[in-house]
């Protein structure tokens, strides 16, 4: 489970109303409750010149999320500056939140985005999130290997 010290929302770039963090921290509660699955949003006012693809999975990566006998972690992490949004998905979601998904939700996200609605953006991206992972309670058995 969710170390009790992480943040379910970093909202490293301010963008959220104490409401809002709270809603989606809620939101990502709940998942966790059902599936077991972690969900953690981040807003980060700069990417420091890294790709966002990058900077997410070290981000992910540093911050463990998910459980790691199923790598069942999913972070969203939004970057409003540079204008930029990825879902980065543990090896144990893949399956279920593939690339081409993930794609798709964030293509939903962007009409708000475009509009100035970010907490709208983020609030759909995280239900549509939550949706797929809901879809499918089934998880593969998923095992890091462990090192010799």
């Amino acid at each position: 489970m969710l170390d009790v010290g992480m943040l379910r929302v970093q909202d490293r770039a301010g963008i959220l109303s104490a409401a809002e963090e709270v809603e989606v921290a809620r939101q990502s509660e709940a998942l966790e409750k059902a599936t077991s699955d972690q969900l953690i949003v981040v807003t980060a006012p700069t990417l420091g010149g890294q790709d966002i693809a990058k900077y997410s999975t070290a981000l992910g990566n540093r911050m463990g999320i998910g459980q790691a006998d199923k790598d069942n972690g999913v972070l969203l992490v939004v970057a409003p500056n540079e204008k930029k949004v990825r879902i980065a998905v543990g090896l144990g979601l893949e399956g279920l939140l593939t690339d081409q998904r993930s794609a798709q939700i964030v293509a939903h996200m962007l009409p708000h985005f475009r509009s100035g609605d970010q907490a709208g953006a983020i609030d759909i991206g995280v239900r549509e999130i939550d949706t797929v992972l809901r879809s499918d309670r089934r998880r593969p058995q998923y095992l890091l290997k462990k090192a010799a």
